[in-house]
C-alpha cells in the first residue's frame, strides 16, 4: 500500500514551488513529517492509491461525470511543533483531530485547522502509519467534526 503527499512550498521567488513524496513504508511517514516541518512547507494533500475512485459529479476536474477523483479528502501539516490532520470519505464527515487544547490555529490556502486540533507530531505519525496500512480513517486518534 502507498499514498502520495503533495504540498506547496512558500517561496517568494517561486510562486509555483511545491514538493511531493510517495509514502510506502512507516519510515517514509517519518520522512514526510520531517519535510512538512521545514520552513515554508504548507499542508500536504494526501491520496491513498488503494482507495476507490469516484465520479467527479461536481466538475471539480473537468466535465461533470467524465473524470474519476479520490473518494477521500486527507490533508496533514506540521506547524508550531504540532501535527494537524483532516479527513473525509463517504463514511465520515470532514473532521479534524481532537488535539491539545493549547495547540494554535493554523490557516493555509488549502485547509484551516482550528485551535485545539494539533497533536504531538508522534501522534500524527502514528495516525498516518495507520492510514498507510489500512487505507481507512485512522482509529488510533480521536476526531471531531470540523
Amino acid at each position: 500500500m502507498s499514498f502520495t503527499a503533495v504540498w506547496p512550498i512558500h517561496d517568494p521567488d517561486d510562486t509555483e514551488a511545491a514538493d511531493q513524496l510517495t509514502v510506502q513504508t512507516p519510515e517514509d511517514v517519518d520522512t514526510l513529517l520531517s519535510r512538512l516541518a521545514e520552513p515554508g512547507a504548507g499542508p500536504a494533500v494526501i491520496e491513498h492509491q488503494d482507495r476507490p475512485l469516484m465520479d467527479d459529479t461536481e466538475g471539480l476536474l473537468g466535465e461533470p461525470g467524465q473524470t474519476k477523483i479520490p473518494d477521500h479528502d486527507v490533508a496533514a501539516a506540521v506547524h508550531a511543533g504540532y501535527g494537524y490532520l483532516t479527513y473525509a470519505d463517504p463514511d465520515h464527515d470532514y473532521s479534524t483531530l481532537s488535539g491539545e487544547p493549547t495547540s494554535p490555529e493554523y490557516r493555509s490556502e488549502y485547509v484551516d485547522y482550528p485551535a485545539g486540533a494539533g497533536v504531538p507530531v508522534e501522534t500524527l505519525a502514528m495516525a498516518l502509519k495507520d492510514f498507510l496500512t489500512t487505507a481507512q480513517r485512522p482509529t488510533c486518534v480521536h476526531w471531531r467534526e470540523a
